[in-house]
């Protein structure tokens, strides 16, 4: 049976939502890299493990809407 616009749509909306989550993950990692490039984990390690925390959920939730979408 071939795929109606509806589905056809719906997809596209994961994959974007998908998209923009792994771009909001390499960015956060960036982040967290220059806390450790240049010494701030300890001086600013609640802001630190914020940012670990928050990695975490943006995997969650790509994980999340991956297994929803079938893709």
């Amino acid at each position: 049976m071939p795929e109606t616009p509806e589905k056809r749509a719906e997809a596209e909306a994961y994959r974007l939502l998908i998209a923009q989550l792994d771009v909001l993950d390499k960015e956060v990692a960036c982040t967290i890299k220059k806390f450790e490039d240049t010494g701030m984990t300890s001086m600013m390690k609640d802001d630190y493990v914020a940012l670990h925390g928050l990695a975490h959920r943006i995997m969650e939730m790509r994980l999340k809407y991956v297994k929803e979408s079938g893709l």
